[in-house]
């Protein structure tokens, strides 16, 4: 579907971008945007984000910036090992949003030297875009010209400063900052175009790496026709992009990639309305509304999350991006507010730090609580309750109690950033993931290569889903989650209970398992005191003769938390004086602990805890089925 680049062809772009009021449209952002950043200095919600500014400003003045060499840009290559050299490049990156900053609400010559010296800086790298995304070995198309998403993005970062300081500046360092985007990112795009697979991609790519380069063209591009052109092909991509997406809205990358993705995609429709007055919206429409309330519907309390494929249960989203998408939902959101500091992103990203600061509101926060969402489409559960006041330890008398909440997911297992979790829940509690989903993993090349599976974060394994006959849940798209009962049970004000049933057959490449089902049962306690989760698991096997095949399931249950095994139970005490028990009977499951040792998606050790309670094998008893009941309350 090509619905954005059907309705805008470049024929009817070229007159709603018309020159004539290109340049008032710069002078608008630019004295709007000064403004708007001056003021921020002195107001409080802002204070952290220009604490971190003024901490990185300082240590750019007591150290000179790190460098690149190609011996660093060639260690993924060499060892598949992607943090030494993008840890400097974002430090790069974090050193030029900082002074670029500083500058403009302190506009001092020596400030911008700095901001030259760090535009040049970047100007001088061999590519924009990451080694893990590079291959020099391409005969067409050398590394400089390789547009990946930070390639993009740094295309877009590097217009933006030129808006808002490009008439401070030093004349040849803006002519460099120009000839290093068109050589780099312009040229291999538009001009002589290599057209990059990101430009079909169904996923963030295609938003970020469009985003960028349509951006970096709106503001550099000056010849009305090739503008039109170059803004048609980036709205090709952003069809793909939009096409990833179902009716439901719902982004099978994570809340992290939504943001990512899809807070691109807003930030180039915002500069395209801007440049066309208001002519091209194309945020105007109820796919992308529905698109826009994602991380609202996968929020389960406190700024945290149900964190499926490669995402943080506590994503920072960015405020300035929630803020302006609270327009498009024309009500203010459930989701906490927070302006993320500088230095909370480790990708240091422009576009992100410069929209906190001029379009955050913190007006458009704060609006009540969602209590249940089902994604048809995506396959994904979320369901909240709040608890009664008096339940949470030392809380007063008409303070609201902790949400209760509860996730689940479907789906296949063939989906961007895709991890093996058909089945897979979350339970949480007094804003914690006590039961949870380990998230992104550290990114290096076999994260992203065959055989991807043997990594615990994407494996089955890593997740609170059995292991049958000691095989683990497939890859692929025949690997899915058919959902075979739906029942949402819902009051105005509270979950009273909801039914998921799911058949994961196709998951397990078990040729004797005939047929597996997963049905959860979430239910409020009585006075809304706690909540109970009920999962039952069906297992039934093919018979061959007289001969019984192995027949061995095992439960798997994730937390970070450390359990207390009982006879009969287990419990996870979260942070928050919040109990998780499950129940279950010890005649039929026999409990065992496994501490895991990890590094999280920064490379930051940190140890998860895999509870299993496997079946005796007697409790067959010459039947091909059996029941696993699993009693799960919060309290």
């Amino acid at each position: 579907m090509s619905l954005l680049r059907e309705a805008w062809p470049a024929s009817r772009l070229v007159k709603a971008l018309a020159g004539g009021m290109q340049d008032s449209v710069r002078q608008r952002l630019r004295s709007n945007w000064t403004k708007r950043l001056r003021t921020t200095v002195s107001e409080p919600i802002y204070a952290e984000l220009w604490m971190d500014i003024e901490r990185v400003c300082k240590d750019n003045r007591e150290a000179s910036w790190p460098e690149l060499p190609l011996s660093l840009f060639r260690e993924f290559a060499n060892t598949g090992e992607r943090k030494p050299y993008e840890d400097v490049y974002f430090e790069r990156r974090g050193r030029l949003v900082a002074i670029v900053l500083e500058a403009v609400v302190k506009p001092e010559p020596r400030k911008m030297k700095e901001v030259e010296s760090g535009l040049l800086d970047i100007c001088s790298e061999y590519t924009w875009a990451l080694p893990a995304h590079v291959n020099e070995e391409d005969p067409v198309t050398p590394p400089w010209q390789q547009v990946d998403l930070f390639a993009s993005e740094t295309a877009q970062t590097l217009v933006e400063i030129l808006l808002l300081l490009g008439e401070q500046l030093a004349s040849h360092v803006v002519a460099q900052v120009h000839e290093e985007i068109e050589r780099r990112v312009l040229e291999p795009v538009f001009w002589k175009p290599r057209h990059f697979g990101w430009e079909t991609a169904d996923h963030n790519w295609s938003a970020v790496c469009a985003s960028g380069c349509g951006i970096a063209a709106l503001l550099l591009v000056e010849d009305d026709f090739s503008r039109a052109v170059a803004i048609e092909s980036m709205l090709g991509a952003l069809d793909c992009f939009l096409a990833g997406y179902r009716e439901d809205g719902g982004c099978p990358e994570g809340v992290g990639y939504w943001v990512y993705g899809f807070g691109y995609f807003t930030y180039f429709a915002d500069m395209l309305r801007e440049f066309t007055e208001g002519a091209v919206d194309i945020l105007n429409s109820e796919k992308v509304r529905q698109i826009a309330a994602f991380a609202e519907r996968v929020h389960l309390s406190n700024g945290i999350f149900a964190n499926y494929s490669d995402s943080s249960e506590n994503e920072r989203l960015p405020s300035g991006l929630i803020s302006h998408l609270n327009s498009l939902q024309e009500r203010p959101s459930t989701l906490p507010f927070r302006v993320p500091g500088l230095l909370e992103d480790p990708c240091r990203r422009w576009a992100h730090v410069l929209r906190n600061l001029v379009w955050t509101n913190p007006l458009a926060f704060g609006s009540g609580e969602t209590v249940t969402n089902f994604l048809p489409q995506l396959g994904w559960l979320m369901c909240r309750s709040r608890s009664s006041s008096h339940s949470g330890l030392g809380s007063q008398k008409g303070e609201p109690g902790v949400m209760l909440a509860f996730s689940a997911k479907a789906g296949h297992n063939n989906e961007p950033h895709n991890h093996n979790d058909l089945g897979h829940f979350i339970l949480h509690d007094g804003g914690e993931n006590i039961l949870c989903d380990l998230g992104a993993g550290l990114y290096t090349k076999a994260y992203f290569s065959s055989g991807r599976e043997s990594i615990i974060n994407i494996s089955s394994g890593g997740h609170s889903v059995p292991v049958i006959n000691g095989t683990m849940q497939q890859s692929g798209t025949q690997a899915k989650a058919v959902v075979l009962d739906i029942a949402l049970d819902e009051q105005e004000e509270i979950q009273t209970g909801t039914r998921l049933k799911l058949d994961l057959t196709s998951a397990y490449p078990v040729e004797e398992l005939a047929v597996f089902t997963r049905s959860f049962t979430w239910n409020v306690l009585e006075g809304n005191e706690g909540a109970r989760l009920t999962v039952t698991d069906h297992f039934e096997f093919e018979t061959s003769g007289v001969s019984m095949k192995s027949r061995d399931v095992e439960e798997v249950f994730i937390s970070r938390i450390q359990p207390n095994l009982g006879a009969g139970f287990v419990e996870w005490k979260g942070a928050n004086a919040v109990v998780v028990r499950l129940d279950y009977d010890a005649g039929v499951l026999r409990a065992g602990l496994e501490a895991v040792r990890h590094i999280d998606h920064d490379g930051a050790p940190f140890v998860f805890y895999k509870t299993s309670l496997q079946l005796d094998s007697n409790q067959w008893n010459g039947s091909a089925s059996v029941d696993c009941d699993l009693f799960f309350t919060i309290h």
